[in-house]
């Protein structure tokens, strides 16, 4: 085979009149590396790459996962990520993969990618683009490598993962609801549990004042014709420390809201103009970064000046505040001597001064902090009404991902009965829930393992959290079946803990089943056999999709039998849908599949490339001569189809 040019091409959009609904891999070409010089021109509905083991079938699938930047996740799977990875680095070496892709909207783009670099991406004219096709969601197919099907049909994530697939953007658009909403009910209950600590730590110090204040009546003036008056000059001298206090606690907030302001002047001073370093004066963009630092900089100067302006203000408040601090000091020098007059006139005052004056200080102190402690009261209300309310939009959004699962879920069932049965259960995974809780109840002084076991059966996250900030040991002995005393132990110590929000936040994964019918009976896909679980696997990845399947031998664990009712079966309606590519041992797969291309691979050893492509009645010879079942497959097309 020649070797295709691997430059720059211009791709086109698709004629009019001429419409897929779904995206399609058009080609893809290599240089370097194993499959160096090698170019497949995709056809829009059946492909299957056939040849001996070692010649490149199972790199170009790989090579097309690379280069649309969907590597497995290491979290899933490591050892199959690991080894998809390696398999890709050592096949493509210091080589390049070039993709051309067609949008379901008829939008042709080029990808290229050398290996550990990023992908460039261009349009339809050749130029470079700022698109990521995964991410930016404009490109996506579906690629399964061997025994992939299989780990879907006993992994309860996996099988998520499936069913999201067709709802794709909705589940991302409420994933991304679903997070923001996370991270608002964390930062509410973290603020929630800064003021019930100021709560605590004032109401320790409040109960005080009764005492102080019945110590004060104590010292008033029993009887005597000044009585009335001297203790309406000692409430006077109370109230004129608060007063003293009131315009100091005025001039801090005015300071506070000053240093405030210079500080986020400076912080969005320097958010503005960080990112734009002196290389890019420098650079081919110069021009562009030019006019970007121009904008950065009016913006920064128009919220100097507004800041400039607020701190002027803030500073004439202060100028003011000032006066009237003098004007009060002088009224209070008066007070203050009059004060020592009447006091002065009492032999029994003259006594208790030293005492009383102690006395109304801590009697000042405590006032506030009792004024303190009823705002911080209404505040924690308020605070808890905003975080419920910020708890049933988390719990809504998770109602509404499950009602996206769940009408997947139904359609599934219903393309696919009788025989696949697919649903899913709400916030049936606890597994996570149960890990936390056990987590936070660790050093707690309980056996607390079968508590936690009755807890998560029956109770919810949220319950469990609205009965923590209750205390409502009762409730919870009764709906847990817990003794009172593990009830309250538990509670006590869950309140104490600074990972509530890790608890009320805590995402109940729905789970899904995916069931095989047997018999009568249906049976869960993870309890089947090797062979049952891709019966049951491969007829939902067969759906019409806008995304091109690609599997590296769906053929494995499958006898011929299985091939053809499971696989074959539904090629003729699924490749009418979307674009199919297989690599294959099977020769049922193209020839009763009537595959539109067959590319034929083969290898000295060191380099593989492809010796013949075309259409099943094209490539016959090395059909039979390469694939499982030899002439008995083309024995069994002319049987029905007569040819």
């Amino acid at each position: 085979m020649d070797k295709a040019p691997v430059g720059k091409r211009a791709a086109t959009k698709r004629p009019a009149g001429d419409h897929h609904p779904h995206h399609r891999i058009l080609s893809i070409e290599v240089a370097g590396g194993f499959l160096d010089g090698t170019r497949l021109d995709f056809s829009d509905g059946l492909n299957c790459i056939i040849g001996g083991r070692g010649t490149g079938k199972t790199t170009v699938l790989e090579f097309i996962r690379y280069i649309l930047g969907m590597m497995p996740d290491f979290s899933d799977s490591r050892p199959r990520a690991k080894a998809i990875e390696a398999h890709v680095k050592g096949n493509l070496g210091s080589g390049t993969i070039y993709l051309e892709v067609e949008t379901k909207h008829g939008t042709r783009y080029r990808a290229e990618r050398p290996w550990g670099d990023d992908v460039q991406v261009l349009d339809h004219d050749g130029e470079p683009v700022p698109v990521s096709l995964d991410r930016d969601l404009v490109f996506k197919a579906d690629i399964y490598s061997q025994n992939e099907i299989e780990e879907i049909a006993t992994t309860p994530r996996f099988q998520l993962s499936l069913i999201d697939r067709f709802a794709e953007e909705a589940i991302r658009e409420v994933e991304a609801e679903i997070a923001r909403a996370k991270r608002q009910v964390q930062d509410s209950a973290a603020e929630l549990r800064m003021i019930e600590g100021r709560i605590r730590e004032t109401e320790d110090v409040v109960p005080e004042i009764d005492v102080v204040g019945k110590r004060l009546q104590e010292l008033q003036v029993a009887d005597g014709g000044d009585a009335s008056l001297i203790s309406e000059a000692h409430s006077h001298k109370a109230l004129r420390g608060r007063e003293t206090a009131a315009l100091g606690d005025l001039r801090l907030a005015i300071n506070d809201a000053k240093a405030a302001m210079r500080r986020q002047g400076e912080q969005i001073a320097e958010a503005c103009s960080a990112p734009l370093i002196a290389e890019f004066r420098e650079g081919p963009n110069a021009g562009l970064f030019e006019e970007l630092e121009g904008l950065m900089g009016a913006f920064i100067d128009t919220y100097r000046r507004e800041t400039k302006r607020l701190e002027g203000e803030g500073q004439d408040v202060l100028e003011r505040l000032q006066a009237l601090s003098e004007r009060l000091a002088g009224e209070h020098a008066r007070q203050k001597q009059q004060y020592r007059e009447l006091v002065a006139q009492s032999d029994a005052e003259r006594k208790h001064v030293a005492e009383r004056a102690s006395l109304q200080k801590r009697h000042l102190f405590l006032t506030r902090a009792q004024h303190d402690l009823s705002g911080l009261r209404q505040k924690h209300k308020t605070m808890e009404t905003r975080h419920r309310k910020l708890m049933g939009e988390f719990s809504g959004l998770r109602d509404k991902r499950f009602a996206l699962r769940k009408e997947v879920a139904d359609r599934l069932s219903q393309a696919l009965a009788p025989m696949v049965r697919v649903s899913v259960r709400q916030a049936g995974d606890r597994s996570t829930y149960e890990s936390v809780l056990k987590d936070m109840l660790k050093g707690c002084g309980l056996q607390y393992m079968r508590p936690v076991m009755r807890i998560v059966e029956t109770l919810s996250p949220e319950e469990l959290s609205r009965l923590v900030r209750k205390g409502d040991a009762a409730r919870l002995s009764e709906d847990a079946g817990v003794s009172d005393e593990q009830a309250s132990r538990i509670l006590s110590h869950l309140k104490a803990s600074d990972q509530l929000s890790s608890l009320e936040t805590v995402d109940l994964e729905d789970e899904p089943l995916i069931e095989l019918k047997d018999g009568t009976d249906y049976k869960n896909s993870a309890g089947l056999s090797t062979g049952q679980r891709c019966t049951v696997i491969l007829p939902i990845l067969l759906l019409e999709s806008e995304r091109p399947l690609l599997i590296d031998q769906p053929e494995d664990n499958l006898d011929n039998a299985f091939v053809y009712d499971t696989i074959v079966r539904n090629l003729q309606e699924a490749k009418g849908g979307r674009q199919l590519i297989f690599a294959t041992h099977n020769p049922n797969i193209p020839v009763l599949g009537e595959a539109d291309r067959v590319f034929v691979f083969s290898s000295d050893g060191r380099k593989g490339h492809v010796t013949h492509q075309g259409g099943v009645d094209d490539v016959k010879e090395q059909v039979e001569h390469l694939l499982e079942g030899g002439k008995e497959a083309f024995v069994l097309r002319m049987q029905r189809y007569g040819h």
